[in-house]
């Protein structure tokens, strides 16, 4: 059995979903024994039953809840749920949540083997290896993290904005290419593209200081909270960091990727129509890991195409 935590912060083993349809039923599968009925509107469903494997509830109405389940959480299985919750709260019902899946779309690619938590054991089972060179940009101790340790048999360099603790080399990484005489195995930087005025220039400066082999790992924001402002200009997909490394210029992306889902919800503070309207397909970090496939000679953003960085897509057609 799933234990679920509501919220009210307390673990129940009992839950009642709301939503009768496809998800309900996709939910009563995964909850199993956890759940005890689902409430949903439709007076024809009420009254009936539904079974998922071994699990067979009694769909009900809001006021057989109140009536037989009031002190069981309630676990929405339905997205677009703003006046099920005005409906919920009318009655005095709050002990219930949004099912944190229906936040998942898709169509975002997730990448376990470079998510937030593993792409540093990932970058160091591959490149801590004597002979490698290997340059973290954004290097500098800000939340406590330092990688370095993770390189201890490279020849690891740190390079950032400012000196500080874990800093080799101090510079501009939009002239990242004027600081080194010597190439790298692998460049990589996290939590830092967010920061660039101009991320484009950087990922050419870094396409010149690849060996040609050598590997580029990104590791930045989609969707986040504003910091370190006014030097926050960017949120990156996963697509747009391997537009910046284009196979024109020398880049094949072996993987990309989002992680760290996020359950989004416009505020009262928002325009009428949007207020507490739930978002799904928010991701906080995005991963890119390409391998530097052939030497240009001339890296200029002035030479690509649309064609070079769409890779056969096109925006979707309109539905008509």
């Amino acid at each position: 059995m799933k234990n679920i935590l509501i919220n009210n912060g307390a673990n129940m083993d009992k839950i009642v979903l709301f939503g009768a349809g496809q998800k309900g039923r996709q939910l009563l599968g995964l909850y199993g024994a956890n759940v005890v009925a689902i409430i949903d509107n439709d007076v024809n469903k009420q009254g009936t039953t539904i079974t998922e494997g071994t699990n067979t509830v009694p769909v009900i109405s809001i006021k057989k809840y109140i009536e037989e389940y009031k002190d069981v959480p309630v676990i929405l299985a339905v997205l677009k749920c703003k006046e099920i919750i005005k409906e919920l709260e009318k009655e005095g019902i709050t002990n219930y949540k949004v099912e944190d899946s229906l936040f998942k779309t898709d169509d975002v690619y997730q990448d376990d083997t470079i998510s937030h938590d593993n792409w540093i054991e990932f970058l160091s089972e591959k490149f801590n290896k004597k002979g490698m060179r290997v340059l973290e940009v954004g290097s500098r101790i800000v939340t406590g993290a330092c990688n370095r340790s993770k390189f201890d048999k490279a020849e690891y360099v740190g390079f950032d904005y400012y000196s500080g603790p874990n800093v080799d080399v101090v510079g501009d990484a939009h002239k990242l290419s004027e600081y080194f005489n010597e190439k790298f195995d692998l460049i990589f930087c996290a939590s830092v593209f967010e920061h660039l005025a101009m991320p484009w220039k950087v990922s050419i400066e870094m396409i010149k200081l690849l060996k040609l082999g050598g590997y580029v790992f990104i590791e930045t924001h989609y969707c986040y909270a504003s910091h370190e402002r006014p030097w926050h200009f960017f949120q990156f997909s996963e697509n747009a960091l391997d537009v910046l490394f284009p196979e024109k210029m020398g880049m094949l992306c072996e993987k990309k990727g989002c992680s760290n889902l996020i359950a989004g919800r416009f505020t009262e503070y928002s325009s009428d129509y949007l207020k507490d309207t739930y978002i799904n397909g928010m991701y906080c970090h995005s991963e890119y890991y390409g391998k530097k496939i052939k030497e240009i000679d001339k890296l200029s953003w002035d030479d690509i195409l649309l064609e070079d960085v769409s890779k056969g897509t096109k925006y979707p057609c309109p539905n008509r």
